[in-house]
C-alpha cells in the first residue's frame, strides 16, 4: 500500500488517500530509535532556484520522489526516487511565466480521485495557481491556472477539505493582497474562483495551514505574515466559510522574513488539542503555542534553533512517540539543519545542528522516509546562483526497545461505526491501558493526536480526505493493523 503526504504541515494526502493512526498499547512508551542523521547527499535540481518541497511517490513504485518549484524557470522539477535512498535527474514541466519573485509554493495531493498524485504550484507574481493533473502514462498534464484574485500575490498554500464534500480544496497566502484565498474543489480535479478572508490591510500573508484547531470539527486556516510578530486564525463555520482572524503573537523579535513554509500544526505536547509553531528567522528560534482547553493559545514558548530558521516541518524523528521539530536554517557561514527532539508535556531539547554544506540559501524542508527504513529522514532545497540543489540527510538512528506492552490481537481490538463520517471510536481489550493516540500521515508527521484514556476514545475524522485508512497498533509483541474507511 503505498502512501502519500503532501509536504504542507497538516495536510492529509494519498494515492488512495490513506493515513495512519499510531496507537501504543501499555503503560510504558514505545521503542524508539537513538537519533542521528548522516552526512547529506546533494542532488542537482537543475535550476537555480527550488524555493519550496514537497515530497510523494509521484509515479506509484512505491518510492518518495523529490517535487521542487522553480520561479525563475516556471516549472516544477520531479526528481524519482531509487532504491537505497537516491534520487534520478529532474525532470520539469511548465507551470506558468518565469518571475524572480522568491515566493512560490508547492503541494501535492489527488485532486481529481483518480488514484494519482496532482502537483499544485502558486507564485506570487502570477496571481494564480497552477494545477499539473498526474498522467496514467506517467508525468503530468499541461497546467491549468486559476485566479487567486488581481494583485493577490499568492506565496504559501495547502490543500484540505475545506467544505467537506470529499474534494481537496486549495488554500493560499496571499501576499499582495493580505487575504487568503480558498478555491474549493470541483469534480474532475477543477476550481471554483477563489474566495478571499482578511483581517488587516497591514499584513503580507507568506504561510498558511489548514486545522482543527478549536474541536468543531470543521477545518480553520492558521496563517503567518512577514514582517509581523504574530499568527491569524481564522475559524471555520458550519454555514460555510471563516470568521474573522485572531491575532496571537509568535515572540519578541520573530519576525518570519519573507518565506513560504514557516507555520505548521501538531499536537506536540499530546492533550488532544492542535498547537503552532513558527519559524522565526529574526529571533533565531522556532515559538510553539499551545492549545487551551478553552480555546486560543497559549503564550509563545521559544526555542532558540542555533541559527536563523527560514521554515520548519514537525516529526517524530526518533521513534519516541513525541513530535520533534526540524528547521532549515540559512546562517552566514553555512546553511544547516536543527533538529530539537521534543519531552514530555510539549517541550523540546536543545537543537542539533547538521550541515546542509551547499552554497545560497536554504528555502524549504521536508521530513519523509526516503529509503523504506520506517525512519524519517530529511530533505532540503537551496537556490544558488550557479544551480540549486536538493539534500537529503538519512536517518542513521539505531533502534533501541525502550519497553515492552502487553500482547494483543486484531481482533481485540474495534473500530465503530467504520465507515466513518465525523468520528468512530476505538475500543481497546480489557485491561489495556493506551498512550495517546497520533494521527499520522504516511511520511509519520503528526496530524492530530486525539485523547486516549481508558478501553474507548474517539477519533475525530471530519475534514479528511474519503478514503482507506490505517489503525496501526504498535505493542510490545509487535504490529497490528485495523482499516477504517472514511466517508
Amino acid at each position: 500500500m503505498t502512501r502519500l503526504f503532501n509536504s504542507t504541515a497538516n495536510c492529509f494526502l494519498s494515492r488512495a488517500r490513506r493515513g495512519a493512526l499510531l496507537l501504543a498499547l501499555g503503560a510504558a512508551g514505545p521503542a524508539a530509535w537513538g537519533q542521528s542523521f548522516g552526512p547529506v547527499s546533494t542532488y542537482n535540481v537543475g535550476t537555480t532556484d527550488p524555493n519550496s518541497v514537497a515530497l510523494g511517490d509521484m509515479n506509484g513504485d512505491g518510492r518518495l520522489d523529490i517535487v521542487t518549484v522553480n520561479p525563475s524557470a516556471a516549472s516544477v522539477g520531479v526528481l524519482l526516487g531509487q532504491v537505497g535512498g537516491g534520487f534520478g535527474n529532474p525532470t520539469f514541466y511548465p507551470a506558468g511565466g518565469p518571475t524572480t519573485a522568491p515566493l512560490a509554493g508547492v503541494a501535492v495531493g489527488d485532486l481529481n480521485a483518480d488514484g494519482r498524485l496532482d502537483i499544485v504550484m502558486s507564485s506570487a507574481t502570477t496571481n494564480a495557481v497552477a494545477v499539473l493533473l498526474g498522467q496514467a502514462a506517467g508525468g503530468f498534464a499541461s497546467a491549468v491556472f486559476y485566479s487567486t484574485g488581481a494583485f493577490s500575490g499568492p506565496a504559501g498554500l495547502t490543500l484540505g477539505d475545506v467544505n467537506r464534500d470529499g474534494r481537496l480544496d486549495i488554500v493560499t497566502a496571499n501576499l499582495n493582497s493580505s487575504t487568503v484565498g480558498v478555491l474549493l474543489g470541483q469534480a474532475g480535479g477543477t476550481f471554483a474562483p477563489a474566495m478571499q478572508y482578511g483581517f488587516s490591510s497591514t499584513l503580507s500573508f507568506t504561510g498558511v495551514a489548514l486545522g482543527d484547531m478549536n474541536g468543531d470539527s470543521w477545518p480553520d486556516i492558521v496563517t503567518v505574515t512577514a514582517g509581523a510578530t504574530s499568527v491569524g486564525v481564522l475559524l471555520g463555520q458550519a454555514a460555510g466559510g471563516f470568521a474573522a482572524a485572531t491575532q496571537y503573537p509568535t515572540g519578541a523579535n520573530s519576525n518570519n522574513l519573507t518565506n513560504v513554509t514557516n507555520l505548521v500544526l501538531s499536537d506536540v505536547n499530546q492533550d488532544g488539542r492542535l498547537d503552532i509553531v513558527t519559524a522565526n528567522y529574526r529571533g533565531a528560534n522556532v515559538a510553539v503555542l499551545l492549545g487551551q482547553a478553552t480555546g486560543g493559545f497559549g503564550a509563545a514558548i521559544s526555542y532558540s534553533t542555533g541559527s536563523t530558521p527560514l521554515t520548519a516541518v514537525v516529526g517524530d524523528v526518533n521513534g519516541d512517540g513525541q513530535a520533534d521539530i526540524v528547521t532549515a536554517n540559512f546562517g552566514a557561514s553555512a546553511n544547516t539543519a536543527s533538529v530539537l527532539l521534543g519531552q514530555p508535556g510539549g517541550t523540546f531539547a536543545a537543537a542539533v545542528q547538521y550541515n546542509i554544506g551547499s552554497p545560497g540559501i536554504v528555502r524549504s524542508i521536508a521530513l519523509g522516509d526516503v529509503n523504506g527504513d520506517r525512519r524519517l529522514d530529511i530533505v532540503t532545497t537551496t537556490t544558488n546562483t550557479g544551480s540549486g540543489t536538493a539534500g537529503v540527510f538519512l536517518n542513521t538512528g539505531t533502534y533501541t526497545p525502550l519497553s515492552t506492552a502487553r500482547t494483543a490481537t486484531a481482533v481485540d481490538i474495534t473500530l465503530s461505526p467504520n465507515p466513518a463520517h465525523d468520528a468512530f471510536t476505538v475500543s481497546l481489550p480489557a485491561g489495556a491501558a493506551a498512550t495517546p493516540a497520533e494521527l499520522l500521515n504516511a511520511l509519520g508527521q503528526v496530524v492530530r493526536r486525539p485523547a486516549a484514556a481508558g478501553a474507548q476514545f474517539t477519533v475525530e475524522t471530519a475534514g479528511l480526505a474519503p478514503g482507506v485508512y490505517s489503525l496501526h497498533l504498535s505493542t510490545g509483541a509487535g504490529s497490528l493493523t485495523k482499516r477504517v474507511v472514511v466517508e
